[in-house]
């Protein structure tokens, strides 16, 4: 038999570059409690507990950057990292002051159990955001996530009742119970085709609801509802936190501002080279192509309009901001001026459900908007003109 290709074999011991990119990218953030950083925020920034005034965490963040590209076990992750944090004295119990309290108070430093635990969250969290990242991008091939039965030895309740659930990939389920869903978890997905789906007994069922609790955080005040079933901390999912592009950060903060501020904010948008570029069909996009990486380009947008209260009441949406993507120009082909035309219509035009259109120099114009993500995000979906 032939000897392998080396390459191949090379391929299969390093982790797909989705999911090193979600953790290499993370910024370094010393913290004294785990819960001294917001939810959202631990897609974005790495932190260890009790760790603010030791020169620590650039070394853990190193041991598990090597950890997760060389798809090292935790036996080799410790060996490496713990000598090096006894040599800096991040071991065992200390008396620290809580920045919250100012208070002393006994905390445990480095241990055993506790670089377990580090260890399995952060690489169990790096390939959950990598595996949702390509999830993502191959959604409109492969539409439906499955909920799949735990590997663990102890299967909680809750998740055995979820097992079987199939529901779409951009379904807002998934935002709270895309595994893992606590500590130790170890349920999965899988991504199916609608034929794969289709055939499975639980296509169309609705997953079991068994309520939830509120949970407040006594470091940050921040107060959310607990999915029970779920550990406080794992009703997120990472990787959808990371992936809300430039447009989802603009939209969000041009819908925290007033109207007279959104609309000058809109303006400069649609004033600038890069919406121009979108509007104009300047990005290389084929909307034909079933290629996942031409699908995700098809999906980048920019804001370019501000949304009415009473329009965006009447389209069902909770955001009012108006967004023109790169399959939407392609499909829509209007000059990059027409869509100058957008807020006129919005401020003029009475609204008919997600449709509004006012007459503008001797012809009535049109406008559709498309409503996504529970009503969170709204696309330009028609322009239209007629005598």
């Amino acid at each position: 038999m032939a000897d392998a290709d080396p390459f191949a074999l090379e391929a299969f011991k390093k982790p797909p570059n989705e999911v090193t990119r979600y953790f290499d990218q993370k910024a370094l953030k010393p913290s004294f409690h785990w819960q001294d950083v917001m939810l959202d925020e631990h897609a974005h920034a790495f932190t260890v507990a009790k760790s603010a005034g030791y020169d620590v965490l650039a070394d853990i963040h190193g041991a598990l950057q090597k950890a997760i590209e060389g798809r090292q076990d935790y036996d080799d992750f410790k060996k490496g990292l713990e000598p090096l944090l006894k040599a800096k004295g991040w071991w065992g119990k200390a008396q620290q002051l809580d920045p919250l309290t100012g208070k002393p108070v006994e905390v445990q430093l480095g241990s055993v159990r506790r670089l377990q635990t580090i260890y399995w969250a952060n690489v169990n969290t790096a390939y959950a955001a990598g595996e949702w990242e390509r999830t993502w991008r191959t959604r409109r091939v492969l539409p439906y996530l499955e909920y799949l039965i735990s590997t663990a030895l102890h299967k909680r309740e809750e998740h055995l009742a979820w097992v079987g659930t199939i529901l779409e990939v951009e379904d807002p389920w998934w935002d709270d119970h895309y595994p893992p869903n606590g500590w130790l978890c170890q349920c999965r997905v899988r991504q199916l085709s609608e034929d794969e789906a289709k055939g499975r007994p639980r296509f169309g069922d609705r997953p079991e609801d068994f309520g939830s609790a509120v949970f407040t955080n006594k470091r940050t005040g921040e107060v959310t509802r607990v999915p029970n079933g779920i550990d406080p901390g794992w009703n997120n999912n990472p990787g959808k936190f990371r992936q809300r592009n430039a447009a989802d950060f603009i939209a969000g903060k041009l819908d925290a501002m007033d109207e007279t501020a959104r609309r000058i904010a809109s303006a400069d948008l649609i004033g600038s080279s890069l919406f121009r570029h979108i509007a104009s069909g300047g990005v290389n996009f084929d909307p034909t192509s079933t290629d996942p990486d031409m699908i995700a380009r098809g999906d980048i947008s920019l804001p370019f309009a501000s949304i009415p209260a009473d329009k965006a009441k009447s389209a069902g949406a909770s955001s009012h901001t108006l967004r023109l993507s790169v399959r939407d120009a392609a499909r829509i082909g209007a000059a990059p001026e027409a869509y100058g035309l957008a807020q006129t219509i919005l401020d003029r035009g009475k609204a008919l459900a997600r449709s509004v259109e006012a007459k503008i120099g001797g012809l009535w114009r049109r406008l559709t908007m498309r409503v996504e993500r529970d009503g969170s995000a709204v696309y330009l979906d028609k322009l239209e003109s007629e005598e």
